[in-house]
């Protein structure tokens, strides 16, 4: 007998090869394999194995590996995943000839969450590939708290065949069923309201952010089974992984998806390349990222600009209201972050060699120029890359906020939003903490005189919520102007908008001194608001486009 660690010995068997012996905690001794011919008895147990040799075939336990070899022989063409608990184990399996051909993985001491994630991004990538698991029973049972969960998650999936259930023709009915990713991003609670607003029927699918890969895949299962939806909406492409599983099982089953961007595509999804899928359409709220994602692959990009809920965005008057309302009252009022965060997040994922490059570039960007990622001086990858440049806009926001906010120093003016603004600004300014989103924000915004809005760089041509946002609550918006603004609003006559930092101080006194201009300016921005830019308009407008592409 050669011991090579407490509990586990290698025993020559009466046929002279070799088998394991496990000595339990309790002192009851197991073997692995027969004491007598543990070959004969692996080809037997491998030829009572009912197995059509198709789909992905899982072996909990490895031993010396008699059985896998016998599994190997009789399905050539079967990809095996072999689960081993012990370290010690697989080395003296390997040390006794262990052979593995291309087609078996195997995973030793991970953990069996890990497993199970493993084995369901192989299963999703070939669309819910039918899974058989071949158990080397002494192993399990001795290492049973090991191999329990794992042979547990197992039943759920094999207990089903789903093929024939999951896939079917989409889109054949006025009424359109959406699956919902559910990753508590605000705007999912606006999406499904606006479906539901259109005859829509929707399902929301949580996904939280370290949700395994075997418990996201059997939640869209069970959705997909149940509802039979027409298609899966997801916000930021939330909910799936940078390895492209779900991307990948979704084509599989010819599912579409429809991916709504309200922030930079380029920084999210550029680093995920194996998320490109034709069964993928992206919609996003800046059309200057079209070309970029048509480069990367995507077949379907749309622009589809943001939208308001006009029940939350609506008219409120200042009597009435309670205290609260009142407080708000302000002449010039802005809500939004500093940047302060965001900007020392990013900068600390670089040396320190690179800070005065990005505050540059920052500048530079702050002041109107263009910024190339790709003319950098530096050999970075994708991620870097995606941080590099989101570091330079996180602080050419910044800067260009300040500056903007600085135009409005003689003003009576209020800003709400993270404490970094205390670093930025002097103490004439009036600064309040954040507002809650949906009870707090439009109350201030209908009791602000004049609604200030400067946007974040990211945004190219587009605009962002407060433009939508304000005019929805008859409020009046000075916001600066961005190309898509003059297909959105009447410039002049529904918001108001200023080309230079130098008019903002002018425009400010002017709709100060002049109530009533300010007020059919808002009135008119309200009613542009309900004829064209609410959710429900966007929606429409992506089940149009899903239905004419995927119908």
């Amino acid at each position: 007998m050669i011991t090579i660690n407490k509990g586990i010995s290698v025993i020559k068997t009466k046929k002279g090869n070799l088998s394991l012996r496990i000595t339990d905690s309790d002192g009851s001794i197991k073997t692995l394999h027969s004491v007598y011919d543990p070959e004969a008895e692996a080809a037997n147990i491998v030829e009572a194995f009912e197995f059509n040799g198709k789909g992905l075939l899982v072996v909990l336990g490895l031993g010396l590996a008699y059985h896998l070899k016998e599994l190997s022989k009789k399905y050539p063409e079967t990809d095996i995943i072999v689960v081993e608990s012990e370290q010690e184990i697989y080395e003296l399996a390997d040390k006794h000839g262990l052979e593995l051909n291309a087609r078996t993985r195997l995973f030793v001491g991970i953990p069996p969450r890990q497993v199970l994630k493993e084995i369901t991004n192989l299963q999703m990538k070939e669309g819910i590939l039918p899974v058989s698991v071949f158990t080397l029973a002494p192993a399990v049972s001795v290492f049973s708290e090991y191999y329990g969960p794992i042979i547990d998650s197992l039943n759920k999936i094999t207990s089903v065949r789903l093929w024939d259930r999951i896939k079917y023709p989409k889109f054949r009915q006025d009424t359109q069923k959406v699956v919902l990713i559910d990753t508590g991003y605000f705007l999912v609670k606006e999406a499904e309201k606006a479906l539901l607003s259109l005859n829509h029927k929707v399902r929301r699918v949580p996904v939280g952010k370290t949700a395994g890969g075997d418990v996201v895949l059997s939640q869209f299962v069970e959705a997909i089974l149940d509802f039979k939806p027409d298609f899966i909406l997801t916000i930021n492409h939330l909910g799936f992984d940078e390895e492209g599983a779900l991307t990948s099982f979704f084509r599989s089953i010819e599912m579409p998806v429809a991916s709504w961007y309200v922030d930079s595509p380029r920084l999210i999804v550029q680093a995920f390349k194996k998320n490109v899928s034709p069964y993928v359409s992206m919609f996003l709220w800046d059309r200057t990222y079209i070309d970029d994602m048509k480069k990367m692959g995507f077949e379907s990009v749309n622009y589809l600009t943001l939208g308001t809920d006009i029940d939350v965005f609506r008219p409120m008057k200042i009597k009435g209201q309670g205290q609260r309302l009142r407080d708000f009252v302000c002449d010039v009022g802005f809500v939004g972050n500093s940047m302060v965060g965001p900007v020392n997040e990013y900068m600390s994922k670089f040396d320190r060699e690179f800070h005065p490059l990005i505050d540059r570039l920052a500048e530079k960007v702050a002041a109107g120029e263009s910024f190339g990622i790709g003319m950098l001086p530096y050999n970075l990858d994708v991620k870097q890359k995606m941080d590099f440049e989101a570091a330079v806009l996180w602080k050419a926001t910044l800067l260009y906020r300040r500056s903007c906010i600085e135009k409005l120093n003689g003003f009576s003016v209020r800003v709400h939003g993270d404490t970094g603004w205390k670093d930025l600004l002097d103490s004439h300014y009036d600064l309040k903490p954040p507002l809650n989103y949906y009870n707090e924000l439009p109350k201030f915004y209908n009791a602000c005189k004049i609604n200030f809005n400067a946007t974040h760089l990211q945004m190219s041509e587009a605009v962002n919520q407060r433009v939508f946002d304000v005019p929805a609550c008859g409020a009046f918006l000075l916001t600066d102007y961005q190309k898509c603004i003059d297909e959105l609003f009447d410039a002049g006559k529904e918001i108001t908008v200023y080309r230079d930092k130098e008019e903002v101080p002018g425009l400010v006194r002017f709709y100060l001194d002049n109530p009533g201009e300010r007020e059919r300016i808002a009135g008119r921005g309200r009613e542009r608001v309900l004829r064209d830019h609410t959710y429900g308009h966007r929606l429409g407008s992506m089940i149009r486009s899903m239905r004419e592409r995927y119908a």
